[in-house]
C-alpha cells in the first residue's frame, strides 16, 4: 500500500527526530500522522511551566553551532540566553574557573590563575580546541576515534589523572552523563568542536520551545498527543500500521519509529523484527532549588570535582536567563549522574543541599534551598561505547514498510536526532 492511496505515513514518536522527519516528509508533499503518548510533543526535550518557574524535563543545554538542527530551527526567535564559556571548578572548598579566552577574552586572566589545572594542561586544552575544530564532524565520527574511549584519548594526548579527573570527568560527565569517562572519544572530540564554533545557551521559554517550534512548522492537525501505541499491524509480510493503547488500528502507508531505543525494539518485537539498537543507558536526574541567595552565582556551569560527588554539576538558571522564575526569585538546577542518579529522592535531597553548600564555600542555612521539582530521565543518552557505531542502526529496519528515525543513527545529541531524522525522511522518499 501506498501514500499515494490515502493513508498517511505514521510516525511514532513526537521528539526532534520524529519532528523533523515529519517536517521533510511534508515538504516533499507526503500525508503524515504524528503520534506521541506524552500530553504535549518534544520527547526528552520538553518544560513544564509552574507557579512561575520554567523547569525543564532534566538540565539540558544547546549547542548553536550544531549545523542539522539549524536548517530546522530558527534561533533568532528562541530569545537564547548564553551561558558563560567556562567552567568554575569545584573541590575542597576552592574554586577555579577555566575559560575559553579564545571565545572570551576577559577569561583569559582567570583562566591562567586557576590553580586546578596546571599550565601545561591549558595548553593542551588550547590545543585540543584547535585539534577539534579542525575536524570535520564526519572526521569525529571516523574509525580513528570511534573505537577509542574518552579517558584513553586524552591520556594519548597527554593529559594527566589530576585533569583527566578533575576536570574531564565531571564536565564531560555531564555532557556524556558518563564520569568514567568510557564513551567513544568521537563524542567529545564532536562536543568540543561544537563547545569552540558557538555558543552554549538556553532558550528563555525553556528547552521546549525548540520542540514546539518544530511542531508549528507541521500541517494542523497533523500531531496528535495522549495517542500511546501498543503495537504494529502486519499483513503479508509487511508493516500496514499501528495499533493504538485503546485498541484502534491506523492504517499506514509506511511507519517510522521515532522513539527512544528501548521503546522501539519492544514495538518492532511486535512484528518479528529485533533491531540492532544500543542496549546500554545513560541516565540522569536533576534537582531544581529556589533560594533567596545562590550558593553557585554566575553564568558558568560549576562543577563538583570531589572524587565521591553525589551531585556532578550544577548551575543557577536564572543567572544565565532570568525568564527562569518569575518575581526575581532564584532557580538553581543541580545535576546527578550515573550511579548516583538512581539514589531514592531524599538521599540525593539532602547530598544535593550539602554538596552546593560546599562547592559555593557558604554555610548550607545560607542559602535556604527550597526543593521544587526533582525530574528523573532514566533514558537520557544511549551508551556510546567504542565501536557501537559499527553495529548501529540504519534507517530500514528489515522489514516493509517499518522505519527508524533516532539519534541511534548518529549520535546521541540533539545534533544526532536530527539528523536522525532527517536521514529516516530521505531514506523513506527514495522508495515511497
Amino acid at each position: 500500500m501506498s501514500a499515494a492511496k490515502g493513508n498517511p505515513i505514521v510516525i511514532v514518536g513526537a521528539g526532534v527526530a520524529g519532528l523533523i522527519a515529519a517536517i521533510d516528509l511534508q515538504r516533499a508533499g507526503r500525508p503524515v500522522l504524528l503520534l506521541d503518548a506524552a500530553p504535549t510533543v518534544g520527547g526528552r526535550v520538553r518544560t513544564t511551566v509552574h507557579d512561575g518557574l520554567v523547569i525543564d524535563h532534566g538540565f539540558q543545554v544547546l549547542f548553536t553551532a550544531y549545523p542539522t538542527l539549524r536548517q530546522y530551527v530558527d534561533f533568532s526567535t528562541l530569545s537564547l540566553r548564553r551561558f558563560l564559556p567556562a567552567a568554575r571548578i569545584a573541590r575542597d572548598g576552592k574554586t577555579s574557573l577555566i575559560g575559553d579566552a579564545l571565545a572570551n577574552p576577559a577569561l583569559l586572566l582567570d583562566t591562567i590563575f586557576a590553580g586546578a589545572i596546571g599550565l601545561t594542561d591549558k595548553l593542551r586544552l588550547l590545543a585540543l580546541r584547535r585539534f577539534a575544530q579542525r575536524l570535520s564532524i564526519d572526521d569525529c565520527f571516523g574509525p580513528r576515534y570511534a573505537t577509542i574511549s574518552t579517558r584513553d584519548f586524552l591520556l594519548a594526548r597527554g593529559f594527566g589523572p589530576a585533569v583527566i579527573d578533575g576536570f574531564f570527568a565531571p564536565f564531560y560527565g555531564g555532557i556524556l552523563l558518563d564520569r568514567t569517562l568510557a564513551t567513544t572519544a568521537s563524542v567529545l572530540l564532536f562536543t568540543f568542536k561544537m563547545l569552540a564554533e558557538g555558543d552554549t545557551v538556553i532558550p528563555a521559554g525553556g528547552i521546549g520551545a525548540l520542540t514546539a517550534q518544530l511542531a508549528s512548522q507541521l500541517t494542523p492537525g497533523t500531531v496528535h498527543l495522549n495517542a500511546p501505541v501498543a503495537s504494529l499491524v502486519v499483513a503479508d509480510g509487511r508493516v500496514t500500521g499501528v495499533r493504538q493503547a485503546d485498541g484502534r488500528v491506523i492504517d499506514a502507508a509506511q511507519v517510522v519509529l521515532a522513539t527512544d531505543a528501548p521503546m522501539a525494539a519492544r514495538l518492532a518485537a511486535t512484528a518479528g523484527v529485533t533491531l540492532p539498537e544500543p542496549t546500554g543507558a545513560r541516565g540522569c536526574t536533576t534537582l531544581y532549588y529556589t533560594a533567596r541567595t545562590s550558593p553557585i552565582p554566575g553564568k558558568a556551569l560549576w562543577l563538583n570535582a570531589a572524587p565521591h560527588a553525589v551531585i556532578s554539576h550544577a548551575v543557577t538558571l536564572t543567572d544565565v536567563a532570568p525568564e527562569y522564575a518569575s518575581h526575581g526569585r532564584t532557580l538553581i538546577a543541580a545535576t546527578a549522574v550515573g550511579a548516583p542518579a538512581d539514589l531514592d529522592d531524599d538521599t540525593l535531597d539532602r547530598a544535593a543541599r550539602a554538596e552546593l553548600a560546599h562547592m559555593g564555600n557558604v554555610p548550607a542555612e545560607q542559602s535556604a534551598l527550597d526543593r521544587v521539582a526533582l525530574w528523573r530521565v532514566p533514558y537520557a543518552q544511549f551508551e556510546q561505547a567504542p565501536g557501537w557505531r559499527e553495529q548501529g542502526p540504519g534507517p530500514a529496519c528489515g522489514i516493509p514498510g517499518l522505519w527508524r528515525a533516532s539519534e541511534t543513527l548518529h549520535s546521541s545529541s540533539l545534533e544526532g536526532a536530527a539528523r536522525g531524522g532527517q536521514m529516516a525522511a530521505a531514506a523513506l522518499l527514495q522508495v515511497s
